[in-house]
Order: C-alpha cells, then sequence, then structure tokens
C-alpha cells in the first residue's frame, strides 16, 4: 500500500513539473520554439517580357522540406526543387524552421519560373518559386537566414549569394542569428 501512493506522490509531482515547464510553451504558442524572426520578403526582377501573369501556375499540395513541394501542375503530381536556395536537410540544425518558414510562405498556389536546367538528378522540376504577389519564396529564404544561395548556376545567383551575404552579416534567421 505505501509503495502505492508512493509512486502516486512521484507521478502526481512528475506531473506538476511538466505541466509547469509547458506553460511558457503554451503561452507562447509555436514561437517559443523558433528563433526569432526578421520578415525580408524579397522580390526579384523577372526576365524582360515576363510577367507574373504568364508564369506557370500549380497548386500546392505538400510541403516536403524547406526547398521543395510537391506541386499539381497541369493536372499531373509533380515535386519541384526552388533552384536558387538550397535548406538544411531532415536531421541538420535548422531544418525544421526552414520547413516551417516555406510553409508559411506558401498558400495552396505559387508561380513557377523554369531556368536553364528543367530537371535535376532526382527527376524533380527545378523552378523559381513566387507567391501570386510576387514576392519570390528562394529569396526570401536566403535573405532571411533560412537557407544558403544555390552557387552552381541559374539566372539570380549573384543576387541569391548577395542576399546570403547579407543575412550573414545581420545575423538573420537560424543559420546566421544567435538565437
Amino acid at each position: 500500500m505505501r509503495s502505492r501512493r508512493g509512486w502516486a506522490v512521484v507521478l502526481a509531482l512528475l506531473a506538476i513539473v511538466t505541466l509547469a515547464a509547458g506553460i511558457p510553451y503554451f503561452v507562447a504558442g509555436e514561437d517559443a520554439r523558433r528563433p526569432p524572426q526578421q520578415p525580408q520578403l524579397t522580390t526579384l526582377a523577372l526576365p524582360p517580357g515576363v510577367t507574373l501573369d504568364s508564369l506557370q501556375r500549380a497548386e500546392v499540395e505538400e510541403i516536403v522540406d524547406g526547398d521543395t513541394l510537391d506541386v499539381r501542375v497541369d493536372g499531373r503530381r509533380e515535386r519541384v526543387r526552388l533552384f536558387g536556395v538550397d535548406t538544411p536537410e531532415r536531421g541538420d540544425r535548422c531544418y525544421r524552421e526552414a520547413q516551417d518558414r516555406t510553409d508559411g510562405l506558401i498558400g495552396g498556389r505559387v508561380l513557377m519560373l523554369a531556368d536553364a536546367r528543367d530537371r535535376d538528378s532526382f527527376g524533380r522540376l527545378l523552378r523559381y518559386v513566387f507567391r501570386p504577389d510576387g514576392v519570390s519564396v528562394d529569396a526570401t529564404l536566403v535573405a532571411e537566414g533560412f537557407g544558403t544561395a544555390w552557387r552552381q548556376d541559374g539566372r539570380y545567383r549573384d543576387e541569391m549569394v548577395a542576399l546570403e551575404a547579407e543575412a550573414r552579416a545581420a545575423g538573420r534567421g537560424c543559420l546566421w542569428g544567435t538565437g
């Protein structure tokens, strides 16, 4: 009988401590687990003769990770790799934050711009991804410190590298910030 009472007291204390430790997260919500964010919504100049209305439209079905989406385009499901940014991989520091930020930036629809390479070695479409309001998802992730600039090729490579340098210098996001 004493043993049961002892265990009941231990479990009750454990429950109280667990609840007390969770109060700050409950009050602050999901943001308590994330570093402070400095929004840097970024646009990129479209190529001559290209407008937002002329970009390929897609319905977002799933955010796979920080730089990969599943979309429905022209009636078929495609996996899209954001061309201008490289975000942390699963298990790496900042993976979840980059995925969450991508999810927060993207609504149900995106606009896509192709570049010199159509697909990567995994068969994913390579596209610069824009919101309907013209904000570049790729550039914003780099500018906010959730990903690094893709340096090997691409129409916007130099702009992305400059955005990354600014984010590093400003200590933005989970990659470059101290939070």
